[in-house]
Order: structure tokens, then C-alpha cells, then sequence
């Protein structure tokens, strides 16, 4: 019954959010923050739905929803818009490093393996959580500690994911340059807009039946060739379905295919309403308080200073933060950011930024630990 009921909920929120996402209310909230917010009001509920179902149906509609979004996307500007978001994904991991340095000369945590977590936070905030939990393993770190720190970032970064798709942008837009968009093609859309009220429903449904096909077919591939050759590995998971979906979207039996970006949108509530559901806010408040307050400090220490180095270069608010989502979140996070700031030019520029910091993360991470241990 439980199994049923998740499937319902998980699917019925976002086709209601998807439905009214031109009201007033849903618009000016936006729906990736709608759904994450009623994500966490149930969460609080006695709903019994089936948490490892959740966190499947999320990564898989997530996986799907970033190859649509990267099989309906341009690389015309490729060169032109990765170079000032790679400056910018270059000055996170510097105010990264400064924030870990400020951490470690100005703040005494008593916890003995505070340097080690502070190694594991280098590699979260370049790369993800595999190397988060990678470099812990390799560090010696009790699992019940890296359980906590993981526990500690999403409860934290689920705050500030609620922040990015709402009032961020229009904070930081008083302070920093905007966007100067390039010449970005999404997939015939004003043919869409043109049709869309004449076009019959069997052919809606046929482009999303042969578009989720496409996305399916990649999805299936890339992880059944990495569990083969490289065993459950996320990054060249990631890698691998990025690197197809790009291949894809040069046939042209693929551009024909519209409302791409239509299953990917909606995807994204699924992603987001399921990332919602995740977040426990009692475990926040009853366990850990000082390996907390050590994540908090160098991931808002972090946030701050790549901010207050933007304003110096004068980085625009999209590549700021698109470059920061990239490293303090990872690939998965791009679309619905994107998303949330009106800005789909930059997708696929920020998750090849988000696969590199998964190849860097290890490296800083251990090499921070590794330092920070021989200055103690």
C-alpha cells in the first residue's frame, strides 16, 4: 500500500504544480520551489511512503531529466560561455580553501577528526558526495561520522537550494552584472509556441513517447556499461550519459523531436519534490551539533567569499552562480537552477563543470587533509 501511495504522491504533486505553473502564486514562487517546499511539508506528515523508493524515482528522474535537457541543447557557444564560468568555478574552489584555512587557524572544534572532515568537505564542495565518502574511507573516518557530515550537507544545502531558486538572484543582480545571453537555440521553440494550440494530442504524446525513449535508451546504456566496467561509479555514470546525450543531440532525428525541455521540466518537480521529502530537519537538531556547525562554517564561509570575489571580477549573476551550484552541489543540480534563474544557455556548460570537480575533488580533498594534518 505504501508502494502505491509514494508513486501517487510523488507523481500527483508535480503534474498539480505543473498544471497551475502559470498562477500567480506558483510562478512567482516558481515551481521547482513549490515542489520542494511541499517536498518538506510532508516530510513532517505521518504519510507513510517508502523512502528508498524516493530516493530511486529522484536519481532516476533527475539522470533523465539532465540528458533531455543536454539532447535539446546548442553548443554554438561552447568556448565563448565555458570560459568565464570555468574562472568563476575556479575562484568556489579558492574561496573554498580560504574558507577551510579561516575554519582551521580561527575555529577550535574538539571533535578528533575535524581536520579529516574538513579533508571531506574539500572533495563534497569541488566534487559531490562520492567524494565526500571516498575520501573519508580513505582518511579512516568512522561511518557513523560520515554519515553525519552527509546528513549535515543535504539538511544545509537543502536550506540554501531553497534560497537559490527563490531570492538569491535578486539580491545578488543588485550588486553584480547581468547575463548577456548569446545566441541560444531551444529546439524550435517558437515553432512550439506557434503550434502548440493546433498540434493534436496523439502527436504530443508520440514526441514525448519517443524523446523519454531516447532518454531511457542512454540512461539504460550509460549505467549498465559503468556498472560493467567500472562498478557502481557515479561520476563516470554521469560522464558517460552526459557525453551520449551530447552525441545525441547532433542527429537530426533527435532535433525533430520536440517538448524536450517540456519532460525535463517536469522531471525536475519529480527530482525536487522527491529531494524535499528527503530532508529531515529533527535529525538536525537532535544529533551532532558540533560537526554542524563545522559543515555550516566553511559551506556559508564559502558561499560568501565566492560572492565577494565575484563582485571584484565582476562575474554576472548566472555564472556566478551556475559555477558555485556546480561545486557545492554537483551535475544533478545544474537543470533545476538553471531552471529556477531563467537561464537553460548554461546547463550543459555547468554539468561538464560539475563532472570536473568530481575528477578534482579527491585530489584537493586529500591534499588538504594531508596538509592541514602535518600544520597541526
Amino acid at each position: 500500500m505504501d508502494l502505491f501511495l509514494t508513486f501517487f504522491i510523488l507523481f500527483l504533486i508535480p503534474i498539480f504544480i505543473k498544471l497551475f505553473e502559470k498562477t500567480k502564486i506558483v510562478s512567482y514562487l516558481s515551481p521547482i520551489a513549490m515542489a520542494y517546499a511541499l517536498g518538506i511539508a510532508l516530510s513532517f506528515t505521518s504519510i507513510p511512503i517508502n523512502h528508498k523508493i524516493i530516493i530511486q524515482v529522484s536519481e532516476i528522474s533527475i539522470a533523465l531529466s539532465i540528458s533531455l535537457f543536454v539532447l535539446a541543447s546548442n553548443l554554438k557557444n561552447f568556448k565563448t560561455l565555458l570560459k568565464p564560468l570555468l574562472k568563476s568555478f575556479l575562484l568556489g574552489i579558492i574561496s573554498l580553501l580560504i574558507a577551510i584555512v579561516i575554519t582551521f587557524y580561527f575555529f577550535n572544534f574538539s571533535d578528533k577528526n575535524s581536520i579529516d572532515i574538513m579533508g571531506m568537505l574539500v572533495g563534497l564542495y569541488v566534487g559531490g558526495t562520492p567524494n565526500l565518502s571516498a575520501i573519508g574511507i580513505a582518511l579512516g573516518v568512522p561511518n557513523d561520522t560520515i554519515v553525519l557530515v552527509n546528513t549535515a550537507d543535504i539538511t544545509l544545502g537543502g536550506i540554501y537550494f531553497l534560497l537559490l531558486i527563490t531570492i538569491v538572484k535578486p539580491i545578488l543582480s543588485l550588486f553584480l552584472p547581468k547575463f548577456v545571453p548569446g545566441n541560444f537555440e531551444i529546439e524550435n521553440e517558437k515553432i512550439e509556441n506557434e503550434e502548440e494550440i493546433k498540434s493534436k494530442l496523439s502527436e504530443k504524446i508520440k514526441m514525448i513517447f519517443f524523446g523519454l525513449l531516447i532518454a531511457i535508451f542512454i540512461l539504460g546504456f550509460s549505467f549498465g556499461f559503468t556498472l560493467l566496467v567500472f562498478g557502481k561509479n557515479i561520476p563516470a555514470f554521469l560522464i558517460l550519459l552526459t557525453t551520449l546525450s551530447i552525441i545525441g543531440a547532433q542527429f537530426t532525428v533527435v532535433k525533430k523531436i520536440k517538448w524536450k525541455f517540456e519532460i525535463a521540466d517536469f522531471l525536475l518537480l519529480v527530482f525536487s519534490f522527491g529531494i524535499g521529502l528527503q530532508i529531515d530537519l529533527n535529525n538536525l537538531l537532535a544529533n551532532g551539533f558540533e560537526i554542524y556547525l563545522l559543515v555550516g562554517t566553511v559551506f556559508i564561509g564559502t558561499i560568501l567569499i565566492h560572492y565577494l570575489l565575484a563582485w571584484i571580477t565582476k562575474t554576472d549573476v548566472d555564472t556566478l552562480l551556475i559555477s558555485s551550484t556546480a561545486a557545492l552541489y554537483g551535475p544533478a543540480f545544474i537543470p533545476p537552477i538553471a531552471k529556477a534563474i531563467n537561464n537553460k544557455e548554461l546547463i550543459v556548460y555547468g554539468i561538464a563543470l560539475g563532472l570536473l570537480g568530481y575528477i578534482l575533488g579527491n585530489y584537493l580533498g586529500l591534499g588538504v587533509a594531508f596538509l592541514l594534518q602535518f600544520l597541526a
